[in-house]
């Protein structure tokens, strides 16, 4: 968010066989190396929560999403969409389920729309930050949560002054590095020249001291929709790397993807300068996501013995609809000349079972109907968020590797909004997979393979702006918001384990989380722009889940849920 913007293929492996057309590194590309522009340590934040927040003025609006035109494919036939569901799952059930921050929430007035619902989950707590504020509340029950805090406390209070200090313009991110056993917290300044803030805790504690750095953005471009994901290794490339879509100086016309990798072994070592490398992308390619570190163990070395580069996946219906594009992004902070970005403009493509754009083929815009309500922004132009990764390791022998079946992989999870047969939205996700052994040295077209897909639409009722991931077992689950004509916005699961009785390609019955009592009226319809959905680093197993919903028919009354949910069969 900004203000200033029943088919089912029963194979166990979807063809990938597109033909790599280039992987030369990025000569022409714009390359940016840049370092920290302002750096501090702030007080512990327990202290600073107890502060009076600062009044929220003159945000009741909700400027339109910046759209990025797509070409009309038509109507194509969905090979995966799911049309029907069986009896209630056995299998997963909801566990905590609980109010955040929004409407209803001790001491908050919403200030604007859409909320930006995102999470994250440590040893101990959980943060959720929406626009434009955060809370921290315990893992366990009663799941009691501290007051909301404004989302530029930390740079307030470490880096008085500066832009991050002095703006709380939203599109934030909650991040916990399990590697490292500490939160990161990002958000944009949209405020020209524009700004990246970053904070990284101290300890496991969230309430405690942060280190807190400001960068700038390469290019002044205005930096919507920031996401970012964490890629630890043991390398060069050992790094939180972001992708914002650059609408130029002033918000002056879109330029392309920027994507950037920051020091992680910097910023943990409280830097007072960290690296920061950019490289801009054609304005061919939108809304990148990188991948995101889930499981225990990190990325494998590659078959050479370097860490695995992150990988990003993202441009969504920029070439066709049987395709997403995927890059490579090699970030040497040691000589970061010798950092490269493959896959740019849409030359490594990953094939998709093929889908129909949401809202009637053009691919996003205001067409979620509710009852009582205004229709909602799909956001269909672009994949949600977060690209997960889970890495299984290697099996311990090739006897164990003969019998391990769909075990010992890497996986990659993501989903976006699509046309179902029936003119509804529906949620469609990906499992994409590689082996957990080295091997990948250079991403190419046959690098992952799409080991399975859904169009997940058992009625006729809307639902989008969903997230996924999976836990240890290789158990999956989907959070996604459900509307219709004749209900109220809703919180839904639907999730499936491993070898499941429903076939691939299929999710199980879904669960409720929230029925909302009322739809939202106006606010520029929008929705989201975005969910969040975990894996407790924990124990592996227990998935949490936030998004938005109304508890009443009222502009800007938004209230959002926390959820976790587990699979009977992981311990």
């Amino acid at each position: 968010m900004t203000r200033n913007t029943s088919k089912i293929i029963g194979t166990s492996m979807l063809a990938v066989g597109v033909l790599m057309l280039c992987i030369l590194p990025l000569a022409a590309q714009e390359i940016s190396v840049n370092h920290a522009v302002a750096y501090g340590q702030t007080a512990p934040l327990r202290e600073l929560m107890r502060l009076p927040q600062p009044m929220q003025y003159g945000f009741h609006e909700a400027n339109p999403v910046r759209y990025i035109p797509k070409r009309d494919f038509g109507t194509s036939v969905d090979p995966v969409e799911q049309s029907s569901t069986g009896a209630p799952s056995t299998n997963y059930s909801i566990i905590a389920n609980f109010l955040g921050v929004g409407n209803g929430f001790p001491g908050y007035s919403v200030p604007d729309a859409p909320p930006d619902t995102n999470m994250a989950v440590g040893d101990t707590q959980v943060l959720q930050w929406v626009n434009v504020s955060y809370t921290i509340c315990s893992k366990t029950s009663p799941y009691t949560c501290g007051p909301a805090i404004a989302g530029n406390t930390l740079w307030h209070n470490g880096i008085p002054g500066t832009m991050c200090a002095n703006n709380n313009n939203g599109d934030p991110l909650a991040q916990f590095d399990r590697k490292a056993d500490r939160w990161i917290l990002s958000q944009n300044v949209f405020a020209s020249p524009y700004a990246t803030c970053i904070a990284v805790s101290d300890t496991n504690d969230a309430t405690g001291t942060w280190h807190v750095w400001q960068f700038s953005v390469p290019g002044s471009g205005f930096p919507d929709y920031p996401k970012i994901g964490i890629w630890p290794t043991s390398g060069v490339n050992n790094g939180y790397y972001q992708a914002q879509n650059n609408f130029g100086p002033g918000g002056s016309g879109f330029r392309g993807p920027q994507i950037c990798a920051y020091d992680r072994a910097a910023i943990l070592a409280h830097a007072t300068s960290p690296t920061q490398i950019c490289f801009q992308l054609s304005n061919t390619e939108d809304s990148l996501l990188p991948g995101d570190l889930d499981s225990i163990l990190g990325p494998p070395n590659t078959s050479a013995g370097t860490p695995q580069d992150e990988f990003y996946i993202g441009s969504v219906a920029d070439v066709d609809t049987s395709h997403l594009s995927l890059y490579q992004f090699h970030a040497d902070f040691t000589t970061p000349a010798n950092s490269f970005v493959h896959g740019t403009p849409n030359t490594i493509l990953q094939a998709v079972p093929t889908y129909t754009g949401v809202c009637s083929g053009s691919f996003g815009g205001a067409c979620v109907p509710s009852l009582g309500g205004a229709p909602m922004d799909t956001l269909g132009d672009r994949l949600m968020y977060r690209f997960a990764y889970w890495n299984d390791g290697p099996p311990p022998n090739a006897l164990a590797c003969a019998i391990c079946g769909n075990a010992h992989s890497q996986h990659w999870y993501v989903n976006h909004a699509v046309e179902a047969a029936g003119g509804n939205g529906a949620e469609r996700w990906y499992e994409f997979r590689a082996p957990a052994v080295p091997g990948i040295s250079t991403l190419t077209s046959t690098s992952l393979t799409t080991f399975q897909a859904g169009t997940y639409s058992p009625d006729s009722s809307w639902r989008w702006m969903g997230s996924v991931a999976q836990d240890k077992n290789d158990n999956m689950l989907l959070g996604y918001s459900v509307s219709s004509a004749t209900t109220h916005p809703a919180i839904d699961i639907a999730g499936r384990t491993l070898g499941d009785s429903v076939g691939l390609n299929n999710l199980e019955a879904e669960l409720l989380v929230v029925q909302g009592n009322g739809s939202q009226p106006d606010t520029s319809n929008r929705w989201g722009d975005y969910s969040s959905m975990r894996i407790d680093p924990v124990d592996n197993c227990t998935f949490w889940y936030t998004t938005e919903y109304y508890m009443v028919t009222q502009s800007f009354d938004w209230s959002t849920q926390i959820a976790s949910a587990k699979f009977s069969n992981c311990r």
